[in-house]
């Protein structure tokens, strides 16, 4: 008689829940009641660790994934430690790749900073190539437009001293050097 009372006792509150989930396996129903006792609590938790807001729905969805996966969920002395266990397990390695990702991608950055590009035939090629592009399009210059452009820009004279070697003005050299650069632009941009 006893039982049957105890039975007639149980909390209102888990009747309905044990009869909506009668074909559903034990494991099952005790994520359910799992999740509805700690998702608050783990939101949270997670909250105030992390600064990135969108992340923590995320977390707490691997908290009960990882928490699927353990064998035998009703031998649990203390779910909630097992489930702040797992909470911070996340966490640390969620550090951790983040700590690897900032890493690998300084090393990426300081990488690419110091790095030469690979000689290739093919770039060699390409370099032959843009050098003779340039002596063609040097030789069509007129003789005192060519040897300003290659005074200035190759033995690296001042518009001064070129003006005082050809004995025209500064002005009159700055306007051979903008033709110069023209007209070469204009050509490279051909081959």
């Amino acid at each position: 008689m006893t039982g049957s009372n105890d039975h007639n006792n149980a909390p209102a509150s888990k009747a309905p829940d044990d009869s909506r989930h009668q074909n559903t396996p034990p494991s099952d129903v005790l994520i359910r009641r799992l999740y509805a006792d700690f998702e608050r609590p783990l939101k949270g938790y997670f909250a105030k660790r992390i600064h990135n807001a969108s992340e923590v729905d995320d977390l707490v969805q691997d908290v009960f994934h990882r928490l699927t996966r353990h064998d035998d969920l009703q031998t649990l002395e203390r779910p909630e430690a097992y489930i702040f266990q797992i909470a911070a397990n996340l966490l640390r390695d969620r550090a951790r790749r983040d700590t690897t990702r900032k890493a690998f991608t300084q090393q990426l950055s300081h990488h690419s900073e110091n790095s030469v590009e690979e000689i290739s035939p093919e770039r060699v090629l390409q370099g032959k190539r843009r050098v003779m592009a340039l002596e063609n399009a040097l030789k069509e210059l007129p003789e005192r437009t060519r040897a300003i452009f290659l005074l200035h820009r190759f033995e690296e004279y001042k518009y001064r001293e070129i003006a005082q070697h050809f004995g025209i003005s500064a002005s009159s050299v700055e306007k051979h050097m903008m033709a110069a650069m023209k007209h070469i632009v204009t050509r490279m941009g051909r081959e």
